[in-house]
C-alpha cells in the first residue's frame, strides 16, 4: 500500500515545494481543507507562461476548496524553454506529486495561460493520462506527428485578445477531430482567465467527467452550470452578439446531452440561426478575420520603419475605427489589432534591449507606451532601459509604475541582472513588496 506525505499542510497554499528527486523544480500546491490520502482527488497541474506557479493555485484555489480539487502550479516551466526540458520538468513535478499526494490517476487535469497553454496541451497530447485541459490566450503547440491521445478541451480567450482567431480556428479544428470541447469568449484581454471564468470551465469538465463515468452524477452541479451558461447565452444576445450566443448555445446542448433536457435549448438556437441578426454576424465573421490578419501583417511590416509621429496617428485610427464600429464584433476586431500592436511592440523592445541596440529600444518603447499604455511589461522594459543608461534613479520609477500597473513577477525581478546594483536600495525593495502583493487574478 503506498504511504503518502502527511507533512503537507491543508487549506492553505504553499508557494515553493521542491520535488524530491530534482531539487531544481518547484511547485506551488493547494490542498483543499478536507483533503484525506485515504481516497483519491482530481488534480489541476498550472502552466504559466512566465513561470508564476503561485499565481493560479492563489487566484483559483477557492474553486479548488469548493469542488474538491488538488492545484499544482510549477515554479519553473516557462516560456523560451525547450520542450524537452520543459517535459522533463513536468515528469519529474508529477512524479513528486503523485508520489506524495493521493491523486485520481484518471482526472488528471492540466491548466496553463498563453505559451503555458501550448505547454499544458502539449503534456496532454505527448505523454497523455490527461482527462481534459483548461487552455486560455493560446491554442495547440505545432506537432507535425499524428494525435495519439485525446482529452476533453475548454478554451478561454478575451474578446480583445490578439489570439482569439487562433482559438477559434482550434475549436473549429477539435470539432472536426472528434474532441469534446468548448471555446469560452469574454469581455477581457490577453492574461489568465477570471476566476468565474475559470469556474465555468471546470465545472464545463466535471460534467464531462460525469458523462464518461469518470465522476458520480451530481444534479446540483448540472443545474450550476446550466445557470451559468444561461447567464452568459442571455447576456451575449442583449448586446446582440449573435455568433457568441449561437456558439454557447450549440456548446450547452452538446454537453448536457445525456444529462438532461436540452429542448427549450435546441427552440432557442433555432431562433438564433433563423435571425437575420446572427445570419448577418455570421456571414461577417470570415471576412473580419481575414482584415484582423491583413491588419497584423501589416503592422508586423511597418513597426520597425516607422516613426513615432506616424504610429500616433495609425493608433488614434485603431481607436476611432473601434468607437465607429457598426456591430460589437468590429469594434472588437479593431481593439484586438491594437493589442497586438502591443504585443509587437513588447517583441521589438525586448529584443532591441537584449542586443543592446539602445536607440530602437526607446523609439521602439514609446510606440508601445502608446498602443498599450497599461502594460506593465511596457515600464519593465523601460526600467531595463534606464539600467542600461545608468539612471536609477529613472528605473525605480518605472518599476513603480509597472508594479502599479499589475506586475507581480518577485523571482523575475530579483534574479534579472539588469537590476543587480539596486537590490539594496530602498526603492528598489519597495517595488519588490508591493510586487508580491499583486498576486492575485481579479
Amino acid at each position: 500500500m503506498q504511504v503518502f506525505d502527511a507533512s503537507l499542510t491543508k487549506g492553505i497554499i504553499a508557494d515553493t515545494i521542491a520535488c524530491h528527486k530534482d531539487g531544481g523544480q518547484t511547485y506551488a500546491l493547494y490542498l483543499p481543507s478536507y483533503y484525506t490520502s485515504a481516497r483519491p482527488f482530481p488534480c489541476i497541474y498550472f502552466f504559466d507562461a512566465h513561470a508564476r506557479g503561485s499565481l493560479p493555485v492563489r487566484a483559483y484555489k477557492d474553486i479548488a476548496e469548493k469542488y474538491g480539487f488538488v492545484l499544482v502550479g510549477s515554479n519553473v516551466s516557462q516560456n523560451g524553454t525547450a520542450w524537452e526540458v520543459t517535459n522533463a520538468g513536468v515528469q519529474a513535478l508529477m512524479g513528486d506529486t503523485r508520489g506524495r499526494i493521493n491523486i485520481d490517476p484518471k482526472r488528471i487535469y492540466t491548466a496553463g495561460f498563453s505559451g503555458g497553454a501550448r505547454v499544458a496541451c502539449s503534456v496532454a497530447i505527448l505523454d497523455g493520462g490527461v482527462a481534459g485541459v483548461i487552455g486560455s490566450a493560446a491554442g495547440f503547440p505545432r506537432i507535425e506527428r499524428p494525435f495519439q491521445n485525446k482529452f476533453d478541451y475548454f478554451g478561454i480567450v478575451g474578446d480583445y485578445d490578439f489570439n482569439l482567431a487562433e482559438m477559434e480556428q482550434l475549436d473549429g479544428a477539435l470539432e472536426q477531430n472528434g474532441f469534446t470541447h468548448q471555446l469560452l469568449t469574454s469581455s477581457g484581454i490577453h492574461g489568465w482567465p477570471s476566476v468565474e471564468d475559470f469556474q465555468s470551465g471546470l465545472l464545463w469538465l466535471q460534467l464531462n467527467a460525469m458523462k464518461e463515468h469518470l465522476q458520480t452524477q451530481n444534479d446540483t452541479l448540472v443545474q450550476v452550470f446550466r445557470k451559468d451558461f444561461d447567464g452568459r447565452i442571455a447576456a451575449a444576445i442583449a448586446v446582440g452578439e449573435w455568433t457568441k450566443a449561437h456558439d454557447l448555445l450549440a456548446g450547452t446542448i452538446r454537453l448536457l446531452k445525456g444529462l438532461g433536457d436540452v429542448s427549450s435549448y435546441n427552440k432557442q438556437l433555432a431562433g438564433i440561426d433563423n435571425s437575420a441578426g446572427y445570419k448577418s454576424a455570421f456571414a461577417a465573421r470570415s471576412p473580419l478575420r481575414q482584415q484582423e490578419m491583413d491588419q497584423q501583417q501589416e503592422l508586423q511590416k511597418q513597426f520597425p520603419v516607422q516613426g513615432e509621429k506616424w504610429w500616433a496617428g495609425k493608433i488614434k485610427q485603431l481607436d476611432q475605427n473601434a468607437q465607429h464600429a457598426k456591430t460589437p464584433e468590429e469594434r472588437q476586431m479593431n481593439k484586438r489589432v491594437l493589442n497586438y500592436l502591443g504585443l509587437l511592440g513588447y517583441m521589438y523592445s525586448d529584443h532591441a534591449l537584449k542586443t543592446n541596440d539602445l536607440t530602437n529600444a526607446l523609439a521602439f518603447l514609446k510606440i508601445f507606451k502608446m498602443a498599450d499604455p497599461k502594460n506593465p511589461d511596457c515600464s519593465y522594459l523601460s526600467a531595463v532601459y534606464y539600467m542600461e543608461k545608468g539612471d536609477k534613479r529613472a528605473a525605480i520609477t518605472a518599476l513603480s509604475e509597472c508594479v502599479s500597473l499589475g506586475f507581480n513577477e518577485v523571482a523575475k525581478l530579483k534574479a534579472d541582472p539588469a537590476f543587480s546594483s539596486i537590490h539594496d536600495d530602498a526603492g528598489f525593495n519597495a517595488v519588490v513588496t508591493r510586487a508580491a502583493g499583486n498576486y492575485i487574478v481579479k
